[in-house]
């Protein structure tokens, strides 16, 4: 992949290290730069097209490296350039290798949840022209090198076909511990530091400490005697007297029931709870046949009685007779 500047004079070595800061890297002894080259901005330039090629040949649907993700993340990139004369006099860059520390929940071999940071495979491309030409196992022999790690202790972020193969032929890695993120890890990881230790080297380590170093034990601390155990008292015996007395329950549960006739004229009804008048008991429900019986029976008003007396239709009696007279015979009247 090539540049329209110089990436010879930007990167003197075969491979180099960009960190966060995308810093150019230090210069050789005797080398002149060109005036008012931002080579920052050069850098920024190779990493954004590296990060599209790599996206393109995974069939991504966006870069996911560039160098705002860069300045952002604490990640390393290593990157290969093309050593060899080209027509143009600049240099090439032949691929990347994109690397960083992530915390991560992945299960083990017996299906048990950890929490690891291991070091990640985050991104990896070689440009196609120079493809199964040992570029990228120079490159990834040197990262495992700079960072002192073995192959089987990484973890790598959705591995292309290609990755996996690469893996595979370079460094047998073929059997991958099933997870339920994006991670792929394989046997061996936990063999080291990744998994705890077993309660038996625990306690071998913990004694060979103690006889090191032994620190002295603190004094005993004396408990309080216990006192014997008695009868259980639910409560004191000021409440057992308390409770002798009888207490007389609020009103109304303190009314007596009483069958006294009610007033004729009952006081009136009061908002308040505690200027409530006495109420006497219900009067009893008195059946239907009962009620119309004493309605019968009942003598009738003085008013009524005076009404009859003044009305001049005549009697009862009389009126009834009137009116039993057919139509005919009352017209004549």
């Amino acid at each position: 992949m090539e540049f329209p500047f110089d990436v010879d004079a930007l990167f003197p070595e075969r491979i180099t290290v960009l960190d966060q800061h995308l810093r150019p890297p230090a210069r050789r002894p005797g080398t002149t730069t060109p005036a008012r080259v931002d080579l920052q901005q050069q850098i920024m330039t190779i990493v954004d097209e590296l990060g599209k090629a790599s996206a393109k040949a995974q069939h991504l649907p966006a870069p996911i490296t560039s160098a705002l993700r860069m300045q952002s993340n604490r990640h390393v990139i290593y990157v290969l350039k093309d050593t060899s004369a080209r027509p143009a006099g600049k240099g090439a860059i032949i691929g990347f290798l994109k690397v960083g520390y992530k915390k991560l929940f992945v299960l083990d071999d017996r299906e048990a949840h950890n929490e690891v940071e291991p070091l990640c495979i985050l991104d990896f491309y070689i440009h196609e022209s120079v493809q199964r030409h040992g570029h990228g196992r120079e490159l990834f022999q040197y990262m495992l090198q700079k960072e002192r790690v073995e192959p089987h202790q990484l973890a790598i972020d959705r591995p292309s076909p290609k990755l996996l193969k690469f893996l595979n032929k370079h460094y047998n890695l073929e059997t991958t511990v099933p997870q339920v993120n994006n991670f792929v890890i394989f046997e061996g990881f936990f063999a080291h530091q990744h998994r705890s230790p077993t309660p038996s080297l625990r306690a071998t380590r913990h004694s060979r400490a103690a006889v090191v170093d032994p620190i002295p034990a603190a004094p005993a601390r004396k408990l309080p005697p216990k006192r014997a155990e008695g009868d259980i008292k639910p409560y004191s015996s000021s409440d057992r007297e308390f409770l002798k007395v009888a207490v007389e329950p609020p009103w109304p549960l303190n009314r007596a029931p009483r069958r006294a006739t009610p007033p004729a004229h009952p006081p009136p009804r009061s908002s308040s709870l505690g200027n409530s008048p006495d109420r006497g008991p219900l009067r009893p429900f008195v059946p239907e046949q009962e009620l119309l019986r004493s309605l019968r029976l009942c003598p009738p008003h003085p008013t009524a009685r005076l009404l009859l007396a003044t009305d001049p239709g005549g009697s009862p009696a009389q009126r009834r007779r009137t009116s039993s007279l057919p139509r005919s015979d009352e017209s004549r009247y």
